[in-house]
């Protein structure tokens, strides 16, 4: 959903604009049986505006009682932000909406977060577009016209009618692409029999405590030699105890993470059906949603159907152009117009191709050298001369 309306691959990162503009209820129904991360920077500055955010029913405080209590992550956000070297914890699990959080503090992220105005485009492609009372009100009167008048001001007025069904049209079209998709997404996931919170994920490997080497002392060479073994074996413990250092405190973070596992699993028979109902909901109102934008479509289409312009000039740009002849005075009916755009068309094309030879002889002139240019030119003159 995301790459297809969004144009976004990796949806998993969210910017601060999301946890102030928009409540927690809102961004999760986009991430039933996924996940998030949340950078600890991002989580701070959260803390920084609730003092702003006076209202307890806040998106802010919204997010902060979910993150800090309802999940449990407040004191473990506090560790990751004096470990060195801890840089992620999670996953932390979010039971009604099956949703696991990470929390990280590398603030260098390739990856771009989501905001809150990419999520607007998702919440107005959700909602069915209103209903266009002007449209509404051509539709009835062409629908009920026994004879079709063709004067100036009937023509124009179609032609106007006809890019406003066009967008209208565009837009919902939209909407059930968004709608499709969701419903298979909520099929899918009351199809799935396995469907389970996800496991944390492995922990790292311990390291291997570095073998001491044996030592001799029977010459000079093997004095040296034994020497500068013993200053590699103790450079490799020192750096054996630092990754143990840093495997110990992850593996602390594991196995805190495989309690909450063990906790969202005591739990999931409960959340599991709270998350059947809500997609079987959303699955009966999107269904419902779809129903009224196929009413809507149906409308729209008839319009363009009953044009008096042909259905080949039923695209925005053909539309527009011949209205715009109509409106300067450039043609006197739709004929005219027709014809008008059809030339002006033959034109573009021909000018088009010209510039396309024009290139073409620019770069073989720039490059007359090159033994390439040379087959190019005897290829021209070869087919110039059978013509």
């Amino acid at each position: 959903m995301f790459s297809t309306f969004l144009n976004k691959e990796d949806f998993h990162f969210l910017d601060l604009s999301v946890f102030i503009n928009c409540i927690p209820e809102k961004i999760l129904f986009y991430y039933y049986n996924s996940f998030i991360r949340i950078n600890l920077e991002t989580y701070h500055q959260m803390k920084e505006w609730v003092p702003v955010e006076d209202s307890p029913k806040s998106c802010l405080n919204q997010w902060l009682e979910l993150l800090e209590t309802e999940i449990g992550a407040r004191d473990d956000l506090i560790i990751l932000q004096e470990n060195e070297y801890l840089n992620e914890i999670g996953p932390y699990y979010y039971g009604p909406a099956n949703t696991r959080v990470y929390f990280y503090k590398l603030s260098a992220m390739s990856n771009e977060p989501l905001t809150s105005s990419d999520f607007a485009v998702l919440f107005n492609l959700h909602k069915t577009p209103a209903l266009d009372k002007k449209l509404q009100k051509y539709y009835k009167s062409r629908k009920t016209l026994k004879k079709a008048t063709r004067n100036h001001e009937d023509l124009l007025t179609d032609l106007e009618m006809c890019l406003e069904a066009l967008h209208q049209i565009t837009k919902i079209n939209h909407h059930c692409d968004h709608l499709k998709m969701l419903l298979n997404q909520r099929k899918e996931l009351l199809l799935q029999e396995d469907l389970l919170p996800a496991e944390p994920e492995a922990i790292i490997a311990k390291p291997q405590k570095p073998e001491e080497p044996q030592l001799t002392f029977s010459s000079l060479l093997a004095i040296n030699h034994s020497k500068k073994r013993q200053l590699e074996y103790v450079k490799e413990c020192s750096d054996y105890n630092r990754r143990m250092k840093i495997y110990l405190i992850r593996y602390r973070e594991h196995e805190k993470a495989c309690e909450r596992f063990k906790i969202a699993l005591q739990d999931w028979e409960e959340n599991h059906l709270q998350l059947a109902e809500k997609c079987i909901d959303q699955i009966e109102e999107a269904a419902a949603k779809l129903k009224t934008a196929q009413g809507l479509l149906e409308m729209y289409q008839f319009i363009l159907d009953k044009s008096y312009i042909h259905k080949n000039y039923h695209h925005i740009q053909a539309i527009t152009t011949c209205k715009n002849y109509l409106e300067t005075g450039r043609a006197n009916d739709l004929q005219d117009c027709m014809n008008l755009y059809e030339e002006e068309r033959h034109w573009r094309e021909i000018k088009a191709s010209q510039e396309r030879i024009e290139n073409t002889i620019y770069f073989l002139q720039t490059e007359s050298d090159s033994p390439a240019a040379a087959c190019a030119s005897n290829l021209i003159a070869s087919t110039l001369d059978s013509k």
